[in-house]
C-alpha cells in the first residue's frame, strides 16, 4: 500500500524586501567604489604631469648649465611635445649682483590638448655661473 502525505513542502527564500534591501546596498557600494577609483585614477594623471614637469625643467637648467656661454638677462620660450602631450617651458634668465652668475627660473606649462588652455605645472629656480 503507497501512503500518499499531504504535508507541504517548505521552500526557503528571500523575499521580496530583502532583496530590494541588498540591491540597494550593494548599488551604494558601487556608487563609493566608483568615486573612489575616479579620485585615484585623477590624482594620478596630476601626480604624472608634474612628474613629466619636474624632468623637463631639470633637463632645461641642466642644459643651460651646460652651455659654453652664461645665457643672457631675457625671457626664452620653447614649445615641447613630451609623452604625448604639448607643454611650453618659459625660462626667465635674471642678473645677480655678481656679474658672473645668473637667477634661472624654470616655469613649465601643460597646454590642453582641447582648449588650448595652459596650466602652470611647476617652477624650477636655480643659477648658473660662467665657469
Amino acid at each position: 500500500m503507497i501512503k500518499l502525505s499531504n504535508s507541504k513542502s517548505t521552500q526557503s527564500g528571500f523575499t521580496l524586501l530583502e532583496v530590494l534591501i541588498a540591491l540597494v546596498f550593494f548599488s551604494l557600494i558601487g556608487m563609493v567604489l566608483q568615486q573612489v577609483t575616479a579620485s585615484t585614477v585623477s590624482q594620478y594623471l596630476a601626480v604624472r604631469q608634474k612628474m613629466f614637469a619636474s624632468w623637463m625643467a631639470e633637463n632645461k637648467m641642466a642644459e643651460l648649465r651646460l652651455s659654453k656661454s652664461l645665457p643672457g638677462a631675457r625671457e626664452y620660450k620653447e614649445e615641447l611635445d613630451f609623452a604625448n602631450e604639448e607643454w611650453q617651458l618659459v625660462s626667465k634668465v635674471k642678473k645677480t649682483e655678481n656679474p658672473d652668475i645668473n637667477k634661472v627660473e624654470v616655469e613649465v606649462y601643460h597646454i590642453d590638448s582641447v582648449s588650448d588652455e595652459k596650466r602652470r605645472k611647476l617652477v624650477l629656480s636655480g643659477f648658473v655661473g660662467r665657469y
